[in-house]
């Protein structure tokens, strides 16, 4: 039985010790992603693979109620 209550509480403790990521932690890759972009961090060739994870972060955001709107344009996007 002793066994059994060793591997329940290791169990445990590798559940508690696991990282994880909280919807906070994915605004603030949709963030980072608009910052990036704004400052010309990417090559063109990886705009569409950015461009796609950023577009697939912001619909489960917003699915879940992290993001109720779509983010603010930037000024160089409301000038265009």
């Amino acid at each position: 039985m002793a066994k059994k209550e060793q591997a329940a509480a290791t169990a445990a403790e590798q559940q508690q010790s696991a990282p994880g990521l909280s919807l906070q932690d994915l605004v603030m890759v949709v963030q980072i992603i608009q910052l990036t972009s704004q400052r010309g961090a990417f090559k063109a060739e990886e705009l569409e693979s950015v461009g796609g994870l950023y577009n697939k972060l912001i619909a489960f955001l917003q699915s879940t109620g992290a993001l109720t709107s779509a983010p603010a344009q930037t000024e160089e996007n409301k000038n265009d």
